[in-house]
């Protein structure tokens, strides 16, 4: 349900952040990575302090993955303590339903991820073990996926509130990644 009331939201995303149009672009991917920082830092802490998922969301938790990628492409843990957060990432879990919409959304980009991971390989800039931010899971990408997908159809909500919860977490990313 959620993958067909949110694929154009999915794709007005893809579109806008072309992440595979540049794909040697070491200085574009810096500036994303940067961002998506910026995003999770603020939605991570929303999760573990205001939803009822935290226990569920703590071990997918892609911000180490962000400061590890910061580092190896150069930045220090002080550059990385004053990037800009996305403060309106808060309101995405103000409640369960937008909540559930939201953790679709990025449980989700692990799946794209992938495709991001492989054709990045080639990147002579890239640093070694890669950009594990777009591949959190490595080769358990599919069972996560497919636990996750188990786990959200077990939730009991307002599937309309959800649906509204990951477009608006879509559109959050678009506006906050692409800027």
């Amino acid at each position: 349900m959620l993958r067909l009331q949110t694929s154009d939201a999915h794709r007005d995303l893809e579109d806008k952040l072309a992440l595979l149009s540049r794909p040697s672009d070491r200085q574009r991917f810096l500036a994303v990575l940067e961002r998506f920082h910026g995003f999770h830092a603020v939605w991570e802490t929303a999760i573990r302090r205001r939803s009822r998922y935290a226990a569920f969301h703590a071990p997918r938790s892609r911000l180490p993955h962000l400061r590890r990628d910061l580092a190896a492409l150069g930045r220090t843990t002080g550059e990385v303590s004053r990037l800009p957060l996305c403060r309106e990432a808060e309101r995405l879990v103000s409640d369960d339903a937008a909540a559930l919409g939201s953790l679709y959304v990025l449980e989700g980009s692990t799946l794209g991820g992938q495709v991001i991971a492989r054709e990045l390989a080639g990147a002579g800039w890239l640093p070694s073990g890669g950009l594990t931010y777009f591949n959190p899971y490595g080769p358990r990408t599919g069972e996560m996926w497919r636990g996750f997908r188990a786990w959200l159809s077990a939730q009991d909500a307002d599937d309309r509130a959800a649906t509204e919860g990951a477009r608006r977490t879509f559109r959050l990313l678009q506006d906050w990644v692409a800027a």
